[in-house]
């Protein structure tokens, strides 16, 4: 892959952040058993790091995949797997389908502050025979009206 400019910027930034806002610091989280991972993904918001795919109109940067590339290189240099595994989470499990095919009354209400730092995300999976494998659930969820009539374990 060639890497503009754009991408050696964003580079940049997501280094200088990990460097003065997060590495210096871990040491002492995990001495303190801390996980502050609200204060650094509102810093990491603010820099417009959580929503680099995203649409603009919900407070992404609108770019493509390559540019989350690129940051996840530079995610992967933190000294410590907990923090970029969360990101990771937040932008490649949470908010994806949320920003593809949610309403947009849904994405205000979800998207754009998870995008902000605002809101962190989980996946809420599991199932017995299953566990996290999202490919290996038997669970389904059929329309039935105005409701949606829900099967599984």
């Amino acid at each position: 892959m060639i890497f503009t400019q754009e991408h050696e910027e964003l580079r940049r930034t997501v280094r200088n952040f990990v460097d003065r806002e997060i590495n210096p610091h871990v040491e002492q989280w995990e001495k303190d058993g801390r996980f502050p991972i609200h204060e650094i993904f509102k810093k990491a918001g603010d820099l417009g790091l959580l929503g680099i795919s995203k649409p603009e109109k919900f407070g992404g940067m609108g770019l493509d995949y390559s540019y989350s590339i690129v940051a996840a290189e530079e995610f992967g240099t933190i000294i410590c797997g907990g923090i970029p595994m969360s990101i990771g989470v937040q932008t490649d499990m949470c908010t994806p389908a949320l920003a593809r095919f949610g309403s947009d009354e849904l994405r205000e209400e979800f998207l754009k502050p998870a995008i902000a730092g605002e809101m962190v995300g989980c996946i809420g999976v599991s199932e017995v025979g299953a566990g996290s494998d999202v490919a290996g659930l038997k669970t389904t969820a059929k329309k039935d009206g105005s409701d949606y009539v829900i099967n599984g374990s």
